[in-house]
């Protein structure tokens, strides 16, 4: 029995290592760019965590509301993993104005549409006259010439 004993008190010893102090409940801000409703339905779905006990979305402002005991940096990352673009709420909230997300993410405007391009000079690639060895190619005249008389260093086997 004292081994049974003693395994169920290294088991207790972990566990009760393990806990943490009880987060307190807070309330995490975001800005995240959103679109339409399929934006909001993935960042919703991305806040199913441990923790979160609600998520307020407001499209219009760009802004997600997480109430709960979570760490805020947790909440972050698990809104970036979906692949949005997300950042603390540090503006104070101001009713009617909406703040586009910073100007590092997006260059232009923040609700245009924006397609992947193959332009290799819009992504730094230069065009062809820069590569390769420079050489210049002959013109069709001297070719006209090379076995006229008139030409002092035309071919002297003729």
């Amino acid at each position: 029995m004292s081994i049974v004993d003693n395994i169920m008190d290294i088991n207790w010893r972990r566990l009760t290592m393990r806990r943490r102090r009880p987060l307190s409940l807070q309330m995490v801000e975001m800005q995240v760019r959103m679109d339409c409703g399929g934006c909001e339905r993935a960042v919703r779905n991305s806040l199913k965590i441990k923790g979160v006990d609600s998520v307020e979305i407001d499209l219009q402002q760009q802004k997600v509301t997480v109430m709960g005991y979570v760490d805020r940096n947790k909440v972050l990352k698990a809104v970036r993993r979906s692949g949005k673009k997300a950042e603390f709420w540090t503006y104070p909230y101001e009713p009617g104005t909406s703040y586009p997300l910073r100007s590092d993410y997006y260059k232009g405007d923040v609700n245009a549409y924006r397609e992947s391009s193959y332009n290799y000079r819009k992504h730094g690639y230069t065009t062809g006259d820069r590569q390769g060895f420079a050489y210049n190619r002959p013109d069709d005249s001297a070719i006209g010439t090379l076995f006229s008389d008139d030409n002092p260093h035309a071919c002297t086997i003729m």
